[in-house]
This record gives C-alpha cells, structure tokens and sequence, in this order.
C-alpha cells in the first residue's frame, strides 16, 4: 500500500487534490494529513510525524499544491521497487551532482526532471536520452521535494534531521544523502507527470530565505566528507572536479560579499563611482 502523507498549511487539504488522487493513483493508497495550520511544526517534523503514523511499505510525501497528470502513478511507482530493489527513493525532478560547498540542487548543470510547471505554463523537461538509455529512470543525487517516495523499511535507519535544519528547506537533499548512505539508490523518473502548481504562498520571505541559506550552509557542512558526489551519468571524473572548483569559486566570492569588509569599502567607493559616472558624461 503506498501512504500518501502531506503536512498542510490547513487543516485539511483541498478537495480537488483529494479527487485527483483518488481518480489517479490507481492502487491502494491512504492520505495521512499532519495538520500545520498553526505553522507549530517544521517540515522535518511533520514528516517525522507522518512516517509514524503510516501503514504503508512505500511513503509518498507531497506537497499539497500538485496535482498528478498520469493515470495509474502509484502502480508505476510500486512496480520499479518491486522490479529493482537497491531503489530506495524516487523523485520527479533532481541532480546528478553536487559540490562540497552550498549549492542547492538545481544549481546543478546536470539536472534530470519532468514536471508540468504552471508558473511557466509548460512542461519543464531535461532529460538527456544519451544518459537514460532505454530507460525512463536514471540515478541521481538529489530530488525536488515537491513530491518523492521513499520504502517504508528505510526509515529504521533514517529520519528527517529536525535536530540540524529548521524551517521547510533541505529535507529533500538531506533524506536523499541518508538513502544513498545506507547503499540505495536515489532516482529520476520521466514516464509519470506531476504539475507542481506553484502558489504565492511559497515565494520567499526575508526570514524564509534566511532559513533556506542557514540550511543550505548546514547540508554543505553535515556532509563534507561525502562530497562532491556524482551519479547517473558517464562523464570524465575531471568535469565533475572542475565544476566542483567553479561551485568553491562562487561561494567564496559570495562569502567575499556578504562581509562587513566587502559592505564598507562598497560604501567608501560610491562616492568615487558617482564622481566618475558625472565624468563619462561630460
């Protein structure tokens, strides 16, 4: 059975999406809704949460603003863990690299995904069929959250890290690094369409982009010693390196302008850009 568990900014989710799933899922399914409508619980411990309270032997966790364009997706998704069984987790959208400094995945140059974005109006869609083959799955590092699946019986071993990360963001990296620690594998696939409707609810705010950098900052640490990490895709060893050293290059000029020295001298030359812009124009 697959547990379909969804944290809520209500506290029930919309009756479209109930409908959606119940005219698409096309096998046995039950919604476990942690109700957050009082924001009392991050999105590591409403997952928790769901986990526990789950019957199924593969977790669907998804966010409450998709809705499922392919008939019969649980079917799908059941039949590739019971076809390969170093699966251990599956998203829609995700990355075949990441480096040992902060980068969220989809910094990433080599991305995998296809999902119907409304925001755009289309379907976005990288899939390199060099890499997948005859295949409509491919290994990745990392997945999107915004809808993955994960075995049951993982979770023995794993849990969503509420000890390290606050807020809503990096869960998704973060349980991905867990499974492929434990020996499975995280993958992309392309033959089922999820349409991520992306609500204004989501955009940033200042503190929330402040929490997404604190995490991202926080996964780069906690992980250190297992990156730069590449899977899925056949290339020479030296491009992965060379991209990890463009990723090192770009934190530190980062770190280099978010320091109070960087802020000063800013400040100290405006006077000198202001005096040099009158000069051109004359």
């Amino acid at each position: 059975m697959l547990s379909i568990i969804i944290c809520s900014r209500d506290t029930e989710i919309s009756s479209a999406l109930k409908q959606n799933i119940m005219d698409s899922v096309g096998c046995d399914y039950e919604l476990v809704i942690i109700d957050n409508s009082s924001n009392q619980h991050t999105i590591f411990e409403a997952y928790n949460e769901g986990v526990q309270r789950s019957n199924g032997d593969i977790l669907c966790f998804l966010h409450e603003d998709v809705l499922f364009r392919s008939n019969n997706w649980g079917k799908i998704i059941e039949q590739y863990f019971i076809e390969d069984k170093q699966i251990g987790l599956i998203g829609f959208a995700g990355s075949h690299f990441l480096a040992d400094s902060p980068m969220y995945w989809y910094s990433s140059p080599f991305v995998s995904q296809r999902n119907l974005n409304n925001d755009q109006g289309k379907v976005e869609e990288h899939f390199h069929e060099d890499w997948f083959g005859d295949k409509n799955q491919i290994e990745v590092v990392a997945v999107d959250g915004f809808c993955f699946f994960v075995r049951k019986s993982l979770f023995d071993i794993i849990s969503f890290d509420e000890k390290t990360y606050k807020g809503f963001h990096l869960y998704d990296m973060d349980i991905c690094m867990q499974v492929i620690e434990t020996g499975y594998k995280v993958c992309v696939i392309r033959d089922v369409l999820a349409e991520h409707c992306w609500s204004e609810a989501q955009q940033f705010t200042k503190q929330g982009g402040e929490l997404f950098e604190s995490n991202l900052v926080l996964f780069s640490e906690k992980w250190q010693n297992h990156l730069p990490l590449y899977k899925g895709i056949n290339l020479p060893s030296e491009v992965f390196s060379r991209v990890n050293e463009l990723f090192r290059q770009a934190d530190s000029s980062r770190q280099i302008r978010k320091s109070k020295a960087f802020r000063l001298s800013r400040a100290l030359l405006h006077p000198l850009w202001w005096l040099k812009s009158i000069y051109k124009s004359n």
